[in-house]
């Protein structure tokens, strides 16, 4: 670990040491301050000092020459190298970012699991007949897409009671008639028998025939 943390410390010094040198602290030609006196300012030992000049060295930044001193050899490399360590520095983060939805994803769907068990326990000791918990994904080109729950009357023709739709912008639970649907939407619901899933899916993919029917969703 302290390795890791000296690796880290000088490279941020080398770094460093580049934006001074692009703005003009430390011109060209400019002889750099002894590694003791640098490491006393950046709050390092001058072995870490010694790894961000041999860095710099090795990227052309800067000469170091044996019993002199440590000079200021090119702008424009430390130009590059910033951008290098910049465009690195960008992808970390934006994997960083990625990261942190995936784990925040990964929790949603095991609290959402957890609802899902809840309230197919609270189904069953509610009732005395027999409730099957369902999903199914809308399908490409389904009729109801851009669709309202209650536009087309979801509860009357397939006797299934929608508890969440799980789409792009994320978790609905208990939506209403007013709810929109989508295709690659997650439909979880639970329906009276063990037809209830062919039901659904045939409904999403073929809807009705009478589409003059009557009635509200949940009615």
């Amino acid at each position: 670990m302290a390795r890791n943390g000296e690796e880290a410390h000088y490279i941020k010094i080398a770094q460093d040491i580049c934006g001074k040198i692009l703005t003009g602290e430390y011109p060209e030609g400019t002889l750099l301050k002894g590694r003791s006196v640098l490491g006393g300012y950046y709050g390092v030992s001058p072995e870490t000092m010694r790894k961000a000049f041999s860095l710099l060295e090795k990227e052309k930044i800067v000469e170091v020459k044996r019993g002199v001193g440590v000079y200021v050899d090119s702008v424009l490399r430390a130009k590059q190298f910033s951008d290098k360590w910049r465009a690195k520095t960008k992808v970390a983060t934006k994997y960083r970012t990625v990261n942190d939805i995936l784990k925040q994803k990964a929790a949603l769907e095991q609290e959402l699991s957890a609802a899902i068990k809840d309230m197919r326990d609270a189904f069953m000791f509610q009732t005395n007949e027999s409730v099957q918990f369902s999903e199914v994904e809308i399908p490409q080109g389904s009729w109801i897409d851009n669709k309202t729950i209650g536009d087309v009357y979801f509860w009357n023709y397939t006797e299934a009671t929608i508890v969440a739709v799980v789409g792009a912008n994320g978790t609905q639970t208990s939506p209403g008639p007013d709810y929109p649907l989508h295709v690659g939407d997650k439909l979880l619901f639970v329906g009276k028998d063990d037809l209830s899933f062919e039901r659904v899916l045939s409904f999403l993919t073929y809807g009705v025939l009478d589409e003059n029917a009557e009635g509200t969703e949940g009615e």
